[in-house]
């Protein structure tokens, strides 16, 4: 149980996290934006390959519904999250974790 609730708050940090990176570029590279993707999506593909794939479910959790929660509208009525390529990306990395997850549950039961 508690590896369950440290993976969430991992995977919610995680997510704040490349929020706040993911429009950093240097040279003209989407540095930030490839950061943010490779720190989500790679503790989730290493917890989706270990002994216990269920936390992989647990970190897309935490993910999940810190993005949610930040990429809400704030009162001024802007976002955090811009309309473009970046902003795009990032959402879709959300789908690709949705994904391990219900791979993730599928698998736990028959490993």
């Amino acid at each position: 149980m508690l590896r369950h609730l440290l993976a969430g708050v991992l995977g919610g940090a995680v997510a704040v996290a490349s929020v706040v990176v993911h429009r950093m570029s240097a040279l003209g590279l989407p540095l930030g934006l490839l950061l943010a993707l490779a720190g989500s999506l790679t503790p989730a593909w290493w917890l989706h390959g270990s002994h216990r794939p269920r936390l992989a479910a647990s970190y897309a959790g935490g993910w999940l519904v810190l993005f949610a929660l930040v990429v809400r509208a704030r009162p001024e009525g802007d976002y955090l999250l811009a309309s473009d390529a970046s902003g795009y990306a990032l959402m879709a990395s959300s789908l690709v974790l949705v994904g391990l997850a219900v791979s993730a549950l599928a698998a736990g039961n028959h490993r």
